[in-house]
């Protein structure tokens, strides 16, 4: 046999096979659109991953909802664990597909609801998610919390919050955040206003266990930056992103820079420096 000739694929164990399609499927997700054409079973080896993290635009939605209409009714409930739904949904579509992917537990809802059903409460089809991770904006947060005496089970499970502000005239400083016992990330999207010190601190003391406090804004916010920053270690200054969509499926997909992980990092070194300066401050005294 020569030294160059190749292993004949179909002899691996159908395990290692698998594996080597998943493995070649989590790499690019666009891979994998087309390997679920290649056999029935690496088809059922690959489907899964394709729709465990979906983004939406207009196009896509209607895509995916003859997507929804081919398929058991179970079938996107138990798959779908990641969804970004942008602005460009239409606001009845975007209920539509919630309401069918109810196991999503990482999701970014930028969808102007309620500009055109201001009736019509979101909470009906988000209420029901076990979400972990939250993108939505700031007015459509707040009518989540309309029925304060019903808990809704993400009020316990969500950790990481990123709040969007679609306006300058909205208040940072949020409530309702109080009712997320295990709130551990926020993020705030400010970009056209900048946040008071007392709404910040409004803020950490609202949110018994957070460990992080980003504010994403442009980078002419240095002066404001400078003033609160050093009020607590957990509040990390970073640059609105340049693809707000591809900024969230990194977080999505737990990549290594993705923003959460990077502002871990700044309050690492934030808290560090604290540190440093306090035992220097000692030494000199």
């Amino acid at each position: 046999m020569s030294a160059t000739a190749s292993f004949p694929f179909e002899r691996l164990p159908v395990e290692l096979q698998r594996e080597i399609f998943v493995v070649a499927a989590t790499s690019d997700p666009r891979d994998a659109l087309q390997l679920v054409f290649v056999a029935k079973r690496v088809h059922e080896w690959v489907q899964p991953i394709v729709y465990e993290m979906v983004t939406l635009g207009a196009n896509d939605a209607l895509l995916f909802l003859r997507t929804m209409a081919s398929v058991p009714p179970k079938f996107l409930e138990h798959r779908v664990k990641k969804m970004c739904l942008t602005v460009s949904v239409r606001a009845q579509n975007a209920r539509r597909i919630l309401s069918t992917c109810t196991g999503v537990v990482d999701l970014a809802f930028w969808v102007d609801y309620i500009g055109i059903f201001p009736d019509d409460p979101i909470s009906l089809f988000i209420s029901p998610l076990r979400l972990q991770r939250l993108s939505i904006e700031i007015k459509h947060f707040k009518t989540l919390f309309t029925d304060l005496e019903t808990r809704q089970t993400w009020w316990d499970t969500l950790t990481h919050l990123d709040l969007v502000f679609w306006t300058h005239d909205d208040e940072p400083a949020a409530p309702e955040l109080c009712q997320l016992s295990s709130l551990t990330h926020l993020s705030l999207r400010l970009r056209h206003s900048h946040p008071t010190t007392q709404s910040l601190t409004a803020i950490l003391l609202a949110c018994r266990c957070l460990k992080v406090l980003i504010i994403l804004d442009d980078p002419d916010s240095s002066d404001t930056e400078d003033t609160i920053s050093p009020m607590d270690p957990r509040i990390v200054w970073m640059p609105y992103p340049v693809n707000i969509v591809q900024d969230w499926e990194a977080q999505a997909k737990n990549e290594p820079h993705c923003i959460w992980s990077r502002a871990e990092d700044l309050v690492r070194s934030n808290i560090a420096q604290r540190e440093r300066s306090k035992s220097v401050s000692t030494t000199g005294c």
